[in-house]
């Protein structure tokens, strides 16, 4: 089993290092589960798979469409991939993702705290400033039933 993400921010090298943080780490929750194996601490341990990246809003809702994702990690302030394309801004994004896929978890990981209040108005499920600790990403990233197959 494993939590599948997509992971959207208009700057390359922020999206490979989100995936490859998210990739070596493992979200861990305290499980009583009979068929699922524990660690020491009595916790289950779910790998995260990246299923995607997307570079601006209309990227995301494509790749929303095309991948049915668990969990989207995206950034707010995303510019259209081409400066003569009318794009889709992160709050436009956010509303247009949860109209139609309602239970897809929306991280919004971003620099700015000013945009908690309208982010979480628009249907985030969570707002966390980049810079957050992994295990706070880890748990908000982490759905109600992970989809991937074990």
């Amino acid at each position: 089993m494993c939590i599948r993400v997509l992971i959207a921010d208009d700057q390359l090298r922020s999206r490979r290092s989100l995936a490859a943080l998210l990739t070596a780490m493992r979200w861990n929750a305290l499980s009583d589960s009979e068929h699922l194996a524990y660690d020491s601490a009595n916790r289950v341990s779910f790998p995260v798979e990246i299923v995607g990246e997307a570079g601006d809003g209309q990227q995301t809702v494509d790749q929303v469409h095309a991948l049915l994702p668990d969990a989207i990690v995206m950034d707010l302030q995303m510019h259209p991939a081409s400066l003569t394309a009318a794009g889709l801004d992160g709050l436009a994004t956010i509303r247009m993702i949860k109209k139609d896929w309602p239970t897809i978890r929306i991280v919004v990981l971003t620099m700015f705290a000013t945009d908690r209040t309208s982010a979480l108005a628009a249907g985030a499920d969570t707002f966390l400033l980049k810079g957050c600790p992994t295990s706070e990403l880890l748990d908000a990233v982490m759905p109600g039933e992970p989809t991937c197959p074990g």
